[in-house]
């Protein structure tokens, strides 16, 4: 081997052993630095730590100035002030209207002439119930509960005579029908009170034929 070829071989080790110094002085130099960032890391841990310990620490009881705003937010309305006449509170329920107004319609029901239907059926029972009294002579029946009511039915003149009086006293209630249940007193003409009456007379005498 000629010195060059020696020259350029030592060349090339000396480069190599440059090289593996190197090397070693970097992988020193990254040990080195190592432990240096860990305490870096070690505080900034803590940081987050301490930050969290802040976020969940117990809150501090609220000032008398504080508990007095929430009460005062949270309380609860007082009494509302009676409802004026015209509010909606104030008219009546749906149900006492209703009520008031049943009443109403079987009031005014009760100062008009029952259904002619209604008396044709009084008719037809007291024609053909057996304590009713027939006179022939006359061709009546009589149908008498002393003291309550007297009830005529007349063939000839087909109409319903239904007193609460017999001897007709005065004051006493009489009401006349049609053998169509039409009632013959005028009821333009008849008092409210004596359509009312008559109306009550009919109920009983059809009550008492019942039994």
């Amino acid at each position: 081997m000629s010195n060059k070829h020696l020259f350029f071989f030592g060349i090339l080790l000396l480069s190599m052993a440059a090289v593996s110094g190197c090397a070693q002085k970097m992988a020193k130099h990254d040990d080195a630095a190592q432990p240096a960032a860990q305490p870096a890391q070690q505080e900034g841990d803590a940081q987050a730590k301490a930050a969290a310990s802040e976020a969940t620490a117990t809150p501090q009881p609220a000032t008398a100035a504080d508990t007095a705003a929430t009460n005062a937010a949270t309380a609860t309305p007082a009494a509302a002030a009676p409802a004026k006449s015209g509010d909606a509170s104030a008219q009546p329920s749906p149900t006492a209207a209703t009520a008031a107004t049943a009443k109403d319609t079987a009031a005014a029901a009760a100062l008009l002439p029952l259904p002619p239907k209604e008396i044709v059926n009084t008719i037809k029972k007291l024609t053909t119930h057996p304590r009713v009294r027939y006179l022939s002579r006359t061709a009546q029946y009589d149908y008498y509960v002393g003291g309550l009511i007297d009830a005529e039915y007349d063939i000839n003149k087909n109409q319903l005579v239904v007193t609460n009086s017999p001897a007709k006293d005065t004051g006493a209630v009489t009401c006349e029908y049609s053998k169509d249940g039409n009632m013959i007193n005028d009821k333009n003409s008849a008092p409210s009170q004596t359509v009312a009456e008559c109306n009550k007379l009919i109920n009983e005498l059809t009550g008492l034929l019942a039994r």
